[in-house]
């Protein structure tokens, strides 16, 4: 056929007249499209739904129930269909990322927190563009929104940022959302997603947060995952973000201490995920001295907690000023409540003697001895290591306590525990180079209980004597914050130290022969004590004023003989006459 039987378009109003020709979908096709993507969500959802019913009619089975093999075999069967409707969709298969879709990423990080601030985007072959781009990513904040993350429909490229979805991608069913919560955070519990290794556990938490029980995950932190940190951080990067909205982080946000601590007392009751997670904030924000006003929030926060969000120099003050918060006859039985698991006691222990101490060098000899007067050296903590040391304990907690007293030259605990141990020579070993004869008094010291023990006391003072060791020249310390009896007062001291350490310097307070021989000899008499050092081969030189006492005390003692002589005869006497 001609082509000039065509009629030609009319060229004279321009572009205008141009005839654009564009292919939209007709509405029967759109509607179509939209119920099949329905019936699609609704036959996942009704696989999960079944996968769901049949997990836990299993469940209920007790030969599954209480074994843990085939409870983890029931879990592992049914979280591929959990991941499959609810998860990230399969990146397998790499495409094309369109605009549309890098639009739609951007709105379903706007319902989400990041936990690895790093780049989305192709990787940059420029290293200080890459750089600017994470410091940029830092720097942003993101926003929690009520609606359900829109999921990116495209692969993952190598530095992505890790999400935690706080909502459900999909309008879940309440009954089916319990269920799901239910065997979700028993899936955690049972360690089913650490098959693959830490981060497993921590991407299973990430994908599935709307789904957890956040006081049951908080627990799980503390107990199942508490040596795998990098789990506790991602349930606390999901708590943050899901209280991001409440009004108690725009106090927070503004510095006060006070009002933010007030804030938080209005919040009561306490939810135990929320308050923590206010608690995050405030100690990022003020460091210690937040720290140190958490006791209030005891028992609803707990000291586990706080020994996972601080340092262990922050922590200690929150344990002191938690135990310092009870009643002083309450002190040691609440501290023993605290400790759970027991293997706490030699952590605490160990933290307190190594902060606010003084220096080993001048607690401890160069081979590892007591130096002079040490135990006089005040301790920071040494209140709490006083309730540490005295709780009940086994026989081998006892001995590893004694060793890190040693180690360490805390001197008062080690004599304490030297006494519960029954390891008596060491503990006079230990006093007569403290050189300081109250420790062998009744009150709270390690009193010789034979003359057998006296002797030794004796030989090993001896012994020291003659390595006379060099007299010190720095001066004695003016407190004992450190000492492990029961009666301190409120600066952890015993009584009396002031008095003690003022009148160090008195002959009779120092552990030298001649003091231990007088003391024995109040303790059996004159006569009977030397003529027993005799019989051991034992010198005894007496100065004259120890003579003198020597003298006085067998005049008291042929007095006291002759008064009880009399007694005994005027009693003799009464009783005869009553019998006549």
């Amino acid at each position: 056929m001609n082509s000039d039987l065509w009629p030609r378009p009319d060229l004279r109003e321009g572009i205008q007249g141009e005839v654009t020709v564009t292919a939209t979908p007709l509405p029967e096709e759109g509607e179509h499209e939209m119920n099949a993507e329905q019936s699609s969500s609704e036959s996942e959802l009704q696989e999960l739904r079944d996968a769901t019913k049949k997990a836990i009619s299993q469940i209920q089975n007790p030969m599954v129930l209480l074994d843990p093999v085939c409870l983890g075999d029931v879990l592992q069967d049914w979280a591929p269909v959990l991941e499959r409707v609810l998860g990230p969709e399969d990146y397998s298969v790499p495409r094309e990322i369109t605009p549309l879709e890098e639009e739609e990423l951007v709105s379903s990080m706007s319902c989400c927190v990041g936990v690895q601030p790093e780049i989305v985007a192709a990787p940059s072959t420029n290293l200080d563009e890459s750089a600017i781009l994470t410091e940029e990513e830092d720097l942003g904040e993101t926003i929690p929104c009520s609606t359900a993350p829109v999921r990116a429909s495209f692969p993952p490229l190598a530095n992505h940022v890790e999400l935690i979805q706080l909502f459900s991608p999909k309008p879940l069913p309440p009954d089916l959302q319990a269920d799901l919560s239910q065997l979700a955070c028993l899936y955690l519990e049972m360690g089913c997603p650490g098959r693959g290794g830490v981060e497993s556990v921590c991407v299973f938490l990430r994908r599935f947060f709307f789904l957890l029980d956040q006081e049951r995950v908080r627990k799980m932190c503390m107990l199942r995952y508490r040596e795998h940190r990098e789990v506790l951080k991602a349930y606390i990067a999901g708590m943050l973000e899901f209280t991001q909205a409440s009004k108690v982080v725009e106090v927070i946000q503004k510095g006060d201490l006070l009002k933010s601590l007030r804030s938080l007392r209005e919040l009561q009751p306490w939810n135990t995920p929320l308050l923590l997670s206010h608690l995050y904030r405030l100690y990022e924000k003020h460091g210690e001295l937040a720290v140190r006003a958490y006791p209030q929030f005891y028992p609803t926060i707990l000291p586990s907690d706080i020994m996972a969000m601080a340092l262990p120099s922050h922590f200690l003050p929150y344990l002191d000023n938690l135990v310092q918060s009870r009643a002083e006859q309450q002190r040691l039985s609440f501290l023993g409540s605290l400790l759970q698991p027991e293997t706490l006691r030699q952590d605490w222990l160990e933290l307190a003697l190594s902060q606010d101490a003084p220096l080993r060098d001048d607690t401890l000899t160069p081979d590892g001895q007591p130096r002079w007067h040490s135990h006089f050296f005040s301790w920071g903590y040494g209140r709490l290591l006083s309730l540490l040391i005295r709780l009940p304990a086994d026989l081998t907690s006892k001995q590893k306590m004694l060793e890190m007293c040693r180690t360490q030259g805390y001197w008062m605990g080690y004599l304490y525990l030297c006494r519960e141990l029954q390891r008596r020579a060491e503990a006079f070993s230990a006093i007569c180079r403290l050189d300081d004869m109250t420790l062998l008094e009744e009150d709270d010291g390690i009193v010789p209980q034979s003359l057998d023990e006296w002797v030794l006391l004796l030989q090993l003072s001896q012994q020291i004597s003659s390595v006379d060791e060099a007299t010190p020249t720095s001066p004695l310390p003016s407190s004992t914050n450190g000492s492990c009896s029961d009666d301190t007062n409120s600066n952890g001291t015993s009584d009396g130290s002031s008095d003690l350490s003022n009148s160090s310097n008195d002959w009779s307070i120092r552990v030298s022969p001649e003091n231990i021989i007088l003391r024995l000899v109040k303790v059996f008499g004159p006569d009977q004590a030397l003529t027993a050092l005799q019989e051991r081969g034992i010198q005894v030189d007496l100065s004259s004023r120890s003579t003198l006492v020597c003298d006085l005390l067998r005049m008291a003692e042929k007095r006291q003989r002759a008064l009880i002589q009399t007694m005994l005869e005027r009693c003799d006497r009464f009783l005869w006459s009553q019998h006549a």
